[in-house]
């Protein structure tokens, strides 16, 4: 990073009718500036954030001392300058520090779904996004940078101002993409620049696919057919680029989907969730589930009904 990072605790919300973050059980439900679909905090709480999820993306930046967060059942302890980046609907914990600061940015990302290069992202956010200077120098600085301009906006509060954000969102999801496909063609996945854009559109297009059908009964030979390749050409293609087997990334995006509808029709029966989301019965639901959630779709809802969390 360039400098030392300073920053005064006046950053004030541009809408003065917010008061708090609510919560409904585990669900946050997030006060976004009226009319519009993002909201940015400067926040020197001392006191940390429950376990909580949200439909929002959330990047954290920590600025003053450490900052310590758990998600998806995993501990990231952030120093000044590191980057975390929060995948939509994931459980996630935020421990306040005695001393400290940090940016926290919710931002409803729903209607980028609609770019077909945003489904090439999902395998990478699958997970909690670490960026640091030593973990992704060549983007880091970028993206540092780029989200400041953001907070800067957003505090500025001017003309186009969430326009101007999503546009500078937009430009951090694409170098981050950039980064992942090229670490694959250095990885020599693709020898040459023609066979790795080849390779990009049909990823692409079958991320799309997949998408559009996981609720059906697919299988890896139907998949494999659809793009045209051999069974094994196909999982040996998905593997390197979404770093992760065909049935594990299906499995994981229907449980995306069933923690989606979980959480919001609370009485929408488990059985009736398992089969629109693409299982077959019940069992390979709840093994799948526990699995990807470490409990039972029973237990999770359960947890989301009885937990009281305030901020």
């Amino acid at each position: 990073m360039d400098s030392p990072m300073k920053f005064t605790p006046h950053y004030e919300q541009p809408v003065s009718n917010f008061i708090k973050r609510s919560l409904k059980g585990s669900q946050e439900y997030v006060d976004f500036i009226p009319k519009s679909h993002l909201r940015i905090w400067y926040n020197h709480q001392t006191e940390g954030y429950a376990n909580h999820y949200h439909n929002a993306l959330e990047i954290i930046i920590c600025v003053e001392n450490q900052y310590v967060i758990i998600a998806n059942n995993q501990t990231y302890l952030l120093n000044p300058g590191d980057i975390l980046i929060i995948p939509p609907f994931m459980l996630h914990e935020l421990r306040g520090n005695l001393l400290g600061s940090r940016f926290i940015f919710l931002i409803d990302i729903d209607m980028l779904r609609c770019f077909q290069d945003f489904k090439t992202l999902d395998p990478i956010f699958m997970s909690p996004f670490l960026c640091t200077a030593s973990s992704h120098s060549e983007i880091y600085q970028h993206i540092y940078d780029s989200l400041m301009k953001m907070a800067d906006i957003y505090f500025s509060h001017g003309v186009f101002w969430e326009t101007s954000i999503y546009v500078i969102l937009l430009n951090i999801l694409m170098n981050i993409g950039r980064h992942h496909y090229n670490q694959l063609r250095s990885e020599n996945i693709s020898p040459t620049d023609s066979r790795q854009h080849e390779y990009y559109t049909i990823f692409a297009n079958l991320l799309n696919y997949i998408d559009a059908h996981y609720t059906e009964n697919l299988t890896l030979e139907q998949v494999a057919d659809y793009i045209g390749f051999s069974k094994y050409h196909f999982s040996r293609l998905f593997k390197q680029h979404a770093h992760m087997t065909f049935h594990n990334y299906l499995c994981h995006k229907r449980i995306q989907a069933a923690q989606s509808l979980l959480t919001a029709n609370m009485t929408l029966p488990i059985t009736d969730i398992a089969f629109q989301t693409g299982f077959n019965n019940l069992t390979s639901f709840s093994r799948c589930f526990n699995k990807y959630a470490n409990c039972s779709p029973t237990e999770y809802r359960n947890k989301l009904l009885s937990e009281e969390i305030s901020y």
